[in-house]
């Protein structure tokens, strides 16, 4: 799955979340498209039409479209790079993909519990040990974003 793309100059680069293949690089003038494997692997295929790229870039899984439209290219086989770098903005991006709690959502959170409590309290006649600590949990969420503010990029 495909978790950044940047193009510039015909050249675009993305970046995957992926078991094998963790980014690639495609020229849109001469359609050649390299391929950087998690393990430091890199080919580069030859003439790969603009379809079957995006197939690549767009597909749930690389590795299926690699090998079902990618592979059928001439390639040739480059030398390894460290992609130590490129794995640790995989890892990255994939916490930005996680859903995040808002402050406008701890809040409502916050306030579900309190009014869970109440309630129970007025019923039972008591609080206990294990609700206050749902609270507790709930307050400490609503701290931690209240002052988190959404991330724009601009690129």
């Amino acid at each position: 799955m495909i978790l950044k793309r940047k193009e510039k100059d015909g050249i675009v680069k993305a970046i995957y979340s992926s078991s094998n293949i963790c980014a690639s690089v495609y020229n849109t003038v001469t359609n050649e498209l390299t391929i950087i494997f998690n393990h430091g692997g890199q080919y580069k295929y030859a003439d790969v039409a603009k379809t079957d790229y995006m197939r690549f870039e767009t597909a749930d899984s690389q590795g299926s479209v690699l090998n079902t439209n990618i592979k059928k290219y001439s390639s040739s086989k480059l030398d390894n790079v460290d992609t130590a770098e490129i794995l640790k903005e995989v890892e990255e991006l994939k916490v930005k993909e996680e859903p995040q709690v808002t402050p406008d959502v701890a809040v409502k959170d916050m306030l579900q519990n309190m009014s869970d409590i109440i309630s129970n309290y007025l019923k039972n006649g008591n609080v206990t040990t294990a609700s206050l600590a749902g609270l507790k949990d709930k307050i400490a969420t609503f701290e931690k974003v209240k002052n988190v503010k959404p991330e724009i990029v601009h690129e």
